[in-house]
Order: structure tokens, then sequence, then C-alpha cells
């Protein structure tokens, strides 16, 4: 029944997305093996991307690839509207390309479920992926996807402007946190820099509050649909909200991420609420950029302030593909830790990227990777909440936060929203 209910709503991701698709015209029947070979006789393996200020460094991946062998055009495309919409659309249309790329947890649990994709349980990789992630790329005691990188949300900070504000210890509490806002405000530093016109960010920003403040049967009781994102320790979530209102500068409302990533890195800002993928084009900005990280306090007690450490992007391979033997060697060296000059240092050696989800050496001496690396050997991180929840949920969560940014809400109709819309997307 849940297959049946699954199919259903992929179908009409279809019907409501395909404006939002590249292309026009009736969709292909055929796989993603049977496009045009632009490269000869090399086998044409395919994976596509959704857009994000890292595609340059996958092409470099594939270029380095390409560069090695005869065999196989390794290519990589972005898609630059809605991915979900995309993948919807050829779901729908049954023309999946060879690798693509899923969030983990629900979304990679409901492509295995629907077996779209192929068990990658006797891959190389599985036995190098740390073990503390298994779960973001499982379903039913099986790996069903790459996990690629681990990404980090938390509070990103110039250190020469919290210097130049006489800010020496990062903030672990809320009322420490008020007081690292006021003494930027002082030396006229806005502390805060915008991207709130995209919902997304203000998804992952909310992930990370309420993860400080739910209990640790949360997720589960709201899978199960008992739960809600109202608790008895809301205040403290909102609290934060409001805070970066109050310190987000004048017209917060109109900038979106872009505006803000280049915000921060020009130094108009002090601090950015992101993950490290916010710092990747820093360094054309500003290459002199210091740039630190700690976990969001907004709560009375230190230990709640963990870095929201998890897998932000799993590779999955279409169990249908016409080139799986071709795209099964693609995989294995996006997945090869040993090899210093291939995919990881092109995706994980840069100022911004993220870090591989096994060992792997690398070059990044920032600040930032240096305080990742001492919360990961502490202990002292928690996987993204909003993952683990319903597929779609991001699209419920941040639209509702943008409301109360807006003004349009309170915190009892932001919470209310959330909980209809989590409900919905279980039903």
């Amino acid at each position: 029944m849940r297959k049946k209910v699954i199919s259903v709503l992929l179908a009409g991701l279809l019907a409501i997305g395909l404006t939002g698709c590249q292309g026009s015209g009736e969709p292909k029947k055929e796989g993603p093996a049977q496009q045009s070979d632009s490269s000869g006789d090399k086998v044409p393996v395919k994976l596509v991307v959704w857009s994000s200020g890292a595609a340059e460094n996958f092409q470099k991946g594939a270029d380095v690839f390409n560069s090695r062998q005869d065999e196989i055009d390794f290519q990589v495309e972005m898609q630059t509207g809605d991915y979900n919409q995309y993948l919807g659309a050829k779901v729908a249309s049954d023309d999946l390309l060879d690798l693509f790329f899923l969030n983990p947890y629900s979304q990679v649990q409901q492509f295995a479920e629907n077996d779209r994709i192929l068990d990658l349980s006797d891959q190389a990789f599985s036995s190098k992926i740390y073990d503390s992630v298994k779960d973001a790329y499982s379903y039913d005691g099986k790996s069903y996807a790459y996990p690629m990188c681990l990404e980090m949300l938390g509070i990103y900070y110039n250190v020469d402007l919290f210097e130049e504000a006489g800010i020496t210890q990062i903030p672990k509490t809320f009322a420490q946190m008020e007081e690292v806002c006021a003494k930027l405000k002082e030396k006229n530093i806005t502390p805060f820099a915008a991207t709130y016109k995209d919902g997304w960010t203000l998804n992952h920003l909310f992930s990370c509050l309420i993860g400080n403040t739910a209990d640790d049967t949360w997720v589960q009781d709201m899978n199960a649909g008992t739960g809600s994102f109202k608790n008895e320790r809301s205040n403290e979530v909102f609290r934060f909200l409001d805070l970066m209102k109050d310190n987000s500068g004048a017209n917060y409302m109109d900038a979106d991420s872009t505006a803000g990533f280049n915000a921060f890195a020009s130094g108009e800002a002090a601090m950015i609420a992101s993950g490290e993928f916010s710092l990747l084009n820093a360094e054309s900005v500003n290459p002199d950029l210091n740039v630190g990280l700690f976990a969001i306090p907004n709560t009375d007690d230190e230990a709640d302030a963990k870095l929201d450490v998890d897998v932000g992007i799993c590779i999955a391979v279409n169990k249908k593909s016409s080139h799986l033997q071709e795209t099964l060697k693609v995989l294995d060296y996006i997945s090869d830790n040993t090899d210093k000059e291939g995919w990881m240092h092109c995706t994980a050696d840069t100022m911004g990227a993220a870090p591989a989800a096994m060992e792997f050496e690398t070059q990044v001496a920032a600040q930032y990777y240096k305080d990742y690396t001492a919360y990961m050997e502490s202990g002292n991180s928690k996987p993204w909440i909003y993952l683990q929840l319903p597929s779609g949920i991001a699209d419920v969560v941040g639209p509702a936060v943008q409301g109360y940014f807006a003004g349009s809400s309170d915190m009892e109709q932001t919470l209310q929203s959330m909980d209809t819309g989590c409900k919905e997307l279980l039903e």
C-alpha cells in the first residue's frame, strides 16, 4: 500500500512540476543509456546534481576521471530548477539518469522501497564509511546509496570582526549570544548576514534549534504521527529567531542565500547561520577571510550547543541503468579515499567544501575546519533532525518560518502550520 501511495505522490510531482524541469515536449521513454553519445566510442555515464556553488568542483572531478581512461565519458548534469520536481518527473517517465543525488534518510528509503535504486552493500566504500552515519543511506539493513559528504550546520563567524568587537570567547548559551550581538552592534557591525528570502535556509536553522530542545523520542513520535513541533521549550527556539530578526540589518527578508553568502564573505556581517557550502565562493570575494565555527546556542545549558553534522548528499545508482557496469566504475572512482588527486580531492579539499564521510586526508587549514574537527573529536555533535522526518518536510518548515520572520504569523500559528503540514505528508 505504501509503495502505491509513494508512486502516486511522485506522479503528482510530475503533474505540478513539469514547468520546473528543463526541456520541453514529451518525456523520453528510453533510459539514460539511450541518450546521445557526444564522445565517440566512450560510454556516457551521467550524474545529475542539484544546483549549488560546488558544481564547478564536481566538474573538475569528472574531468580528472575522463583524462585517465578512454572507456567512459563521465558527465555531470546540474539541475537549476526545483530538484524534487525534477526527480518526480524522471520517476514518472521512468527516465532516471545513471547516478543522481538524493537527500539522506527518508528520500533514500523512499527510492529503495520503490525498487528504483541499486543495493550497494557489496561495494568497496561500504566498509569505509563512518559507523555513525550508516542510517543515513540504509534501508532494511542494506546500503542503497553512497554518502558523498558530511555537512556542518552552525554559526560561521568572522574571526577578525569578533576580535575588533572585543569578543574573546565563542558563545555557548543564549545569554552569551545576546552579549555577542550587543558588542558587535556597539562597533556598528551587523551581527548576522540575512538569507531569509530562501526558505531552505530557515529550514536548516529551525532544524538546528529544535534539535537542541527536543527529547530523544521526538523524531520517532513525529514519524508515528503522535508528536508535535510544539514542546515545553519552544520559547527557546523562537527567542533565537527573534534575536536573529533584530540583528540581521534592515530589509532582511529581501536577502536570498547568494546575497547573504556574499555579505558574510565581504565582511558586511560578522556571522551567518548556515553550512560550510556558504563559503564556497568566499575566497573569490575575500581571499583573506578568516572564518571560525560554533554550534548554535539557543538554550541556557552549554551542553545543548552541539554542532549539527550529518550526511548532506547521497549518490544513488539507477537500478535500470543500461550502463550499470560502467556506472559502478564511476561510483568506485567517486568513493575512492586513496586517490589523492581524484574526486575527493576536487570536491572535499577546498574552502567551503564538505568533508568525506570516511577517512580522507585534506589540506584545508581554515579555522572553521579545525573547529569542526574539535566538535567531532569531542563527540559534541548531533544529526540533522529534519532529514529524519517525512520526505518533503523542508518545504513545510522553511515557508512556515519565513512567515514568522515576515511577521505574518506568531509562534503558535507557525508551529500549528508545521504540525498540519507534517501530518499531511504522513497521510
